[in-house]
């Protein structure tokens, strides 16, 4: 008995040195979700332009932003394009997640939309406004209310998501919609009246790049790659606008010009302005956090301001730049 005993234990041994040397497993894509935003773009260019490796990242596309929280919060994610407004949401709930790029800023492509017969936000009282039930939504509510000094009981809120804005507010199921490019463009089109938008509201509409902590951790070389994929697609955008857009516009119900004309109210920082942004927390001028901070505990969507030195993380994003620098 003994013999068969110290045998099996040889063999045992045996396996397991033999899958000692075959190494490691190979890592899995690194996977980020995006909802439909022209901010987030540039990824998605790169992934078609084939400036992404599938086999290290993986870009998701989602219906809607809280869709993107939901399943980054799930770990069914590791990374995600979420609103500044979102992230501090998902932090001060406890999810453990570092902001590792300032992707964009929004310069009047989020908007308040209403039929053409509301003049102005404070003709709004008793109506039914449809909205994402998102942080960055009630952050825009928070606008609305003081734009047309008006009580949030005194509106009726519908929660959509933003791929039913246009059809609700074509059907008359609402009478306005918070809502963002694409979206926005064709609404306007349409002849409906935009009441308020996001350049009235600098700082406040800001879009990042989250990364589950311990996916940041265990997978660096992931999170730079990522970084470096967006800049990429970026520079691709600036270099080939027309071409870039045409591929881009596929995706929504725009054409090439008017695709190009929505991206001109998003400025898409660079590396280094985010790098830059990044180490400048709390006290970035360019980042509303003391405004977001309010306006979140005003429609009770957080109780208390997150630790931002943990929260925001310029680490990686100055990797990717030292590593360009090198020759």
């Amino acid at each position: 008995m003994r013999h068969r005993v110290v045998s099996r234990s040889i063999m045992l041994l045996a396996v397991c040195m033999a899958l000692a040397a075959c190494g490691k497993p190979p890592e899995l894509p690194l996977r980020v979700g995006l909802n439909p935003w022209l901010g987030y773009d540039p990824l998605v260019l790169a992934r078609e332009r084939g400036l992404i490796d599938p086999a290290n990242l993986r870009v998701v596309e989602l219906e809607s932003s809280s869709e993107s929280a939901r399943q980054l919060r799930n770990g069914l994610l590791e990374a995600a394009g979420l609103t500044l407004a979102e992230a501090i949401e998902l932090a001060s709930s406890g999810v453990d997640i570092k902001v590792v790029a300032i992707l964009s800023l929004s310069k009047g492509a989020d908007a308040v939309v209403a039929q053409p017969g509301f003049a102005d936000a404070a003709a709004l009282k008793g109506a039914r406004i449809g909205m994402e039930n998102s942080a960055l939504a009630d952050v825009m509510l928070q606008r609305l209310l003081e734009a047309g000094a008006l009580q949030r009981d005194a509106l009726s809120l519908l929660r959509l998501p933003v791929v039913e804005h246009e059809a609700a507010l074509m059907r008359g199921r609402v009478d306005a919609v918070i809502t963002f490019e694409p979206v926005l463009s064709s609404l306007v089109s349409a002849g409906y009246r935009v009441l308020l938008d996001s350049a009235s509201t600098p700082g406040e509409v800001v879009d990042v790049l989250v990364v589950r902590s311990e996916s940041l951790s265990a997978r660096p070389a992931q999170v730079r790659a990522l970084l470096r994929a967006f800049e990429d697609g970026r520079l691709a955008l600036l270099a080939q606008p027309d071409e870039a857009a045409r591929t881009l516009a596929a995706g929504t119900d725009l054409d090439t010009v008017s695709y190009l004309q929505a991206l001109e109210n998003v400025r898409l920082l660079t590396l280094e302005d985010s790098t830059v942004l990044l180490h400048a927390v709390p006290d970035a001028n360019m980042l509303a956090l003391g405004q977001l901070v309010s306006d979140l505990k005003a429609s009770q969507r957080i109780m208390a301001e997150p630790d931002w030195a943990r929260l925001f993380d310029g680490s990686v994003a100055a990797d990717v730049l030292a590593a360009e620098r090198i020759p």
